[in-house]
């Protein structure tokens, strides 16, 4: 973990940078989409192989030489080959892989979903699905920024926030590294909602939080009722997908997509019904 305190005669300043190789928690969760597309991968170039093997033992030597000759060519065709041979793991967006931890999480990921489909057919592609959590919690990283006690600014990622602004001020302490959820006054400007910094720098970003006034607002909406009511209407309208589904379709596999569409639709349905109620 990069952090660092400085002291100023005119205040203090703490800088940080976080990546997700500093805490194992968040090393582990970047490697949670990886190893299930490493699993995918390695359960068809097993399928194949289990294939040409059985062509082989069957004497037919024609079809096994034809499944190598189609995958090399499907794979030739877009020129996946040539990327993978040519990707480089010291990129910033793969540097905090290993080669033996993608191995070794490729592996289980193969495990995993074949353990999932068993439990039900459609399970794998649920597991999938839910791969992507944290991929998106961890897609922030690397992330910086900077508290000035004495300027009395916050910045993030390059992006000041502005601190009149900020209403609340909520903390999840996550052992070296806390994530912090800042909740804005109706109006305010385009800012980050989520900080995560060490664990050791939160009370000097609360102190500056609390320094700085919040700004006299009427709490007046930057939205008419017409679009209120409207964003609300899509919002129920999104949720109910998923039940409404699960009540038309039969019972069995076809509920399934019920389950993936209530999933889908109903986050979006929760937002709009966010921006209904708040903006």
């Amino acid at each position: 973990m990069t952090a660092n305190s400085s002291a100023r005669n005119d205040g203090e300043t703490v800088d940080w940078e976080l990546d997700v190789t500093d805490s194992s928690l968040l090393l582990g969760l970047a490697y949670v989409f990886p190893s299930i597309l490493g699993g995918v991968i390695v359960l068809v170039c097993g399928g194949l192989l289990w294939f040409v093997a059985a062509a082989v033992r069957a004497g037919d030597l024609g079809r096994a030489i034809g499944l190598i000759v189609v995958a090399v060519l499907g794979l030739l065709s877009r020129r996946y080959l040539i990327a993978v041979l040519g990707t480089d793991l010291a990129t910033p967006s793969l540097g905090r892989f290993s080669r033996r931890g993608l191995l070794v999480g490729s592996l289980l990921g193969a495990l995993t979903l074949l353990g999932s489909a068993r439990v039900h057919a459609s399970a794998p592609f649920a597991v999938f699905i839910a791969s992507w959590i944290p991929l998106v919690l961890t897609a922030a990283f690397p992330t910086n920024g900077r508290a000035d006690l004495a300027t009395e600014t916050l910045v993030v990622d390059e992006t000041e926030v502005p601190l009149e602004a900020v209403r609340t001020f909520r903390v999840i302490s996550m052992g070296p590294f806390a994530v912090c959820w800042l909740s804005y006054i109706r109006g305010a400007p385009t800012a980050p909602r989520i900080v995560v910094l060490p664990s050791d720098y939160v009370d000097a970003v609360a102190t500056l939080i609390d320094t700085v006034p919040e700004s006299s607002t009427d709490e007046r909406s930057t939205i008419d009722r017409a679009e209120r009511i409207v964003a609300g209407l899509f919002g129920v309208g999104m949720i109910a997908i998923g039940p409404l589904l699960w009540r038309i379709l039969p019972p069995g596999d076809a509920q399934a997509i019920a389950l993936y569409a209530g999933a889908m639709f109903g986050l979006f349905g929760a937002l709009l019904l966010w921006y209904a109620y708040r903006a």
